[in-house]
């Protein structure tokens, strides 16, 4: 436990804002690293608002896995130093179940939850208890170089094998990379995968919560995958590649596609902060094998207030200011994050600074959310291994489908659930 707490503390960076007198009430928020620079303003906006009250950012890892394993080690210890946690959507359940959180339902009525999408609620509930508030959302789409399929004459690809084909031959003629994603070890490249899966009709888990990639849809998902490099489509770089990796590379101007969140396309917008593709990107849903239609994975992340806090009041008074229509509209227009609030994708200034968040709010309605399970974390674990594998060429997709299965089958029995308390 020593050593696992150590590693974590060295993660983090704290930030203290100066935005309160000394001797005023402290909380402390943990939260992933930040790409849009916002942070710091949302809660400086905060604190003009509430004087009596300093908040202390801690800065957590950018990979969302080691954020996970580094919130487990203060939670598991009863860490009274944060008030505040940034969540990924797929860690209530497990932090809930656990018994890390406080239920908030009792400080939002039922009219302001219907003021968020329905599925980002959705993810901040489990067994009928509200425990968290939804920050911003996520659904994974596709970029592409506007500028390069214009010039010449190629459409956007609609299906996974016109993505292969197309960002092998592009990206040769123009010297860069074909197409980036989010293939390291780690939860965005069971993201990627579900994508896929989803899109060829699988599931991970069947209508009984039997484990299913044993199946064909299954199989054809990491075939699909593992061609974008046997076809040169995407470079081996991939496998270590996260989202800003990825990111980089494309609003570098040395990549032709790439699937990513949308916050990347702010930052693609943006001349200032070193984007070279600025006016010439464009947003599409991701591909699907013929005949089927795409699908995209719900990503975001929520707040949740600590059990272990001892401010527990002012804790909440600071998710409700970030979760608000204010402070919604200042992460779209100043950082490129979604909202969860419908009103916001209404609003004048946002639709006119971002005219496709239209586009995207259809597809935040209908996109799918990873299973809501409180071992889902430590499932995702033997998935993200066994996928790497496959996709490195360690291992042949159908040995690394059948080891995934039989792990998972074992990991989901009864007697294993029983012994987890779920």
């Amino acid at each position: 436990m020593w050593k696992k707490t150590t590693i974590a503390a060295c993660c983090v960076l704290p930030l203290l804002l100066s935005c309160a007198d000394p001797g005023t009430r402290t909380i402390t928020w943990a939260v992933g690293k930040d790409p849009t620079g916002r942070h710091q303003a949302l809660v400086d906006a905060f604190c003009r608002r509430h004087p009596g009250i300093t908040v202390k950012l801690l800065e957590m890892p950018e990979s969302s896995t080691a954020q996970h394993d580094a919130y487990v080690t203060h939670l598991a210890a009863a860490d009274q130093s944060i008030d505040i946690y940034s969540i990924d959507i797929i860690w209530t359940a497990e932090f809930a179940n656990a018994g890390w959180l406080s239920p908030l339902g009792g400080h939002v009525d039922t009219l302001q939850l219907k003021e968020f999408l329905p599925g980002t609620v959705a993810g901040c509930r489990y067994r009928d208890t509200l425990w968290a508030l939804p920050w911003f959302t996520d659904a994974g789409l596709l970029f592409s170089r506007a500028d390069i399929l214009s010039e010449s004459g190629s459409p956007v690809p609609k299906t996974w094998q016109q993505l292969e084909t197309a960002a092998a031959r592009l990206g040769a003629k123009h010297g860069m990379t074909g197409y980036v994603w989010q293939g390291q070890q780690y939860e965005g490249l069971v993201c990627n995968f579900l994508e896929v899966l989803w899109s060829c009709g699988g599931d991970l888990f069947d209508s009984t919560g039997r484990p299913s990639l044993d199946s064909p849809e299954a199989a054809q998902a990491v075939a699909i995958m593992k061609r974008m490099f046997d076809g040169n489509a995407s470079p081996p770089g991939v496998l270590t590649y996260k989202e800003e990796e990825a990111r980089q590379l494309f609003t570098g101007g040395q990549a032709v596609f790439m699937r990513n969140w949308p916050y990347a396309w702010a930052l693609a917008q943006d001349a200032a902060k070193g984007s070279a593709v600025t006016g010439r990107v464009m947003l599409s849903a991701l591909p699907a094998p013929a005949g089927r239609g795409p699908a995209s994975c719900l990503g975001g992340w929520n707040l949740a207030v600590s059990r272990f806090s001892k401010n527990q009041a002012d804790a909440v008074a600071l998710v409700e200011h970030l979760t608000s229509f204010e402070a919604q509209k200042d992460f779209a227009l100043n950082g490129g994050r979604l909202p969860t609030r419908s009103a916001v994708y209404a609003d004048g200034e946002v639709r006119r600074a971002y005219p496709h968040f239209e586009q995207l709010y259809a597809a935040f309605r209908t996109a799918r959310p990873r299973p809501v399970r409180p071992d889902y974390p430590a499932l995702s674990d033997e998935i993200q291994l066994g996928l790497h594998r496959a996709l490195a060429g360690n291992v042949t997709v159908a040995q690394a489908l059948r080891e995934l299965q039989e792990r998972l089958m074992r990991m989901t029995s009864p007697a294993a659930r029983r012994e987890r308390g779920t």
